[in-house]
């Protein structure tokens, strides 16, 4: 029945993209993190829905009439930079080719993905299809997951969407802390009682999803949220309300097991997880002192013979965390964001994966002060929130190069290119009256 449906209704889908490009960029981030191809079977499954809602936005744009100016930012030179770079290292690469040039295509049409995102997306209507289609992809597994969790009082396991880029829990629950901040603020400019009792439920479900994943990367980010959610909101009696209501149902469904895995957390140096994860930073760092312009290309820390080869040069680094005596048969990912770019692309690219992140950062702290209109402001508040959550979650998982995150820098540079084409129209009225 879902193939059917699918079928039926995608060359609709397809139509409105054509009509509408901003409504093209909506289902590609859906369709990224939502992998449509997991929920059916069948022939539906053989479709490629991202890669056709990607060609039918491209064409979309092209041919769309009227375009309105996109503005150059220093962000979005910089974005084009790091993707040069990530070529530039792809070529020199130490790795594997197949493998690097398989994830550098990856990170390509993310970039596309960008840039259609700052060319098509204009308006707050833009923006508002922009989000729900965010929120109904990750938040809406999520969700149904937490709600599963509830339901079998702690016995389910919430694991990621299968076949997606969220398939793994940790990935899962990055993403949902990210998407959560999103979901308040179209919570906080809903009029419908109903459709914000079904907001506040997904809050209060992905929050037990978080939990229920048994990440304490994910855990640590949501305490990161939480705190940081508190600090920015102006009803923080009504936000500690939720949040102590929020933790306290989940808690009442946690499992020992749970509870073990959160105390190693204390322990961290006698965990083999964590200690595998500070052994494939150290091989990050390495490949990086050996390569530091252009680092040793995308997933070199995950290839075996480059494993074998940093490993015995692992104690050097000792001083951070001794792994003496501690063996990996094979290669770890970097669980980490900061310290994959730093092996992928060296300490050059490491720096302007740093500098996206705070000139991000400063543009929306930028929005909050440059602007009266409370949407503009209830909104970067919660993108900044958002971003914060990556960073803090992303110091655990090997997700630098992720569609959500990559979204929330179009949203920056948009809402600055909003706030600046809105002074302009006030700039000309007072023109137009003064020579009137």
């Amino acid at each position: 029945m879902r193939d059917i449906f699918l079928v039926l209704v995608f060359p609709f889908l397809l139509y409105f993209i054509f009509k509408r490009p901003y409504i093209g960029v909506s289902l590609w981030i859906w369709s990224a993190m939502f992998f449509p191809n997991g929920w059916v079977w069948g022939f539906a499954s053989s479709l490629r829905y991202n890669m056709l809602i990607a060609l039918a936005t491209i064409l979309s744009y092209f041919f769309q009439r009227n375009k309105i100016k996109t503005d150059v930012s220093g962000l979005t030179v910089l974005i084009l930079i790091f993707f040069i770079w990530s070529t530039i290292s792809s070529v020199l690469t130490l790795s594997n080719p197949s493998v690097v040039w398989f994830e550098w295509n990856i990170f390509l049409k993310i970039i596309i993905f960008y840039f259609l995102c700052i060319f098509v997306i204009k308006t707050k209507h833009h923006i508002n299809v922009f989000l729900w289609a965010i929120c109904l992809s990750a938040a809406y597994f999520g969700a149904a997951e937490g709600l599963k969790y509830i339901v079998t009082a702690g016995g389910h396991t919430v694991a990621g969407i299968p076949g997606s880029r969220l398939e793994d829990r940790n990935e899962l629950a990055l993403a949902l802390n990210m998407t959560i901040p999103l979901i308040v603020f179209l919570l906080s400019q809903t009029k419908s009682k109903w459709l914000r009792l079904a907001l506040m439920g997904a809050v209060a479900f992905n929050i037990v999803a978080i939990l229920g994943s048994y990440s304490r990367g994910g855990t640590l980010a949501l305490i990161v949220v939480g705190g940081y959610f508190f600090l920015q909101s102006k009803r923080k009696i009504l936000v500690s309300l939720f949040l102590v209501v929020a933790v306290g149902v989940s808690s009442a469904f946690v499992s020992d097991e749970w509870t073990g895995r959160m105390n190693t957390i204390e322990t961290m140096d006698q965990d083999t997880s964590f200690l595998g994860r500070v052994m494939a930073w150290k091989q990050a760092t390495l490949m990086a002192l050996d390569n530091p312009i252009f680092g040793a290309g995308f997933k070199a820390g995950q290839n075996q013979a480059l494993w074998m080869l940093y490993e015995p040069d692992f104690y050097k680094l000792n001083f951070i965390v001794d792994t003496t005596g501690i063996h990996f048969p094979k290669a770890k990912a970097a669980h980490s964001i900061y310290f994959q770019v730093l092996g992928d692309l060296g300490f050059v690219g490491l720096l302007m994966f740093l500098s996206i992140l705070l000139i991000t950062y400063r543009k929306l702290s930028w929005v909050t002060r440059n602007t009266d209109d409370e949407w503009l402001i209830g909104l970067a508040r919660m993108l900044k929130v958002s971003l914060i959550a990556y960073c803090a979650g992303g110091a655990a998982l090997s997700l630098p190069y992720f569609d959500l995150s990559f979204a929330i820098f179009a949203l920056a540079h948009i809402l600055c290119e909003l706030i600046h084409r809105q002074k302009n129209k006030v700039t000309i009225k007072r023109e137009g009256h003064r020579y009137a």
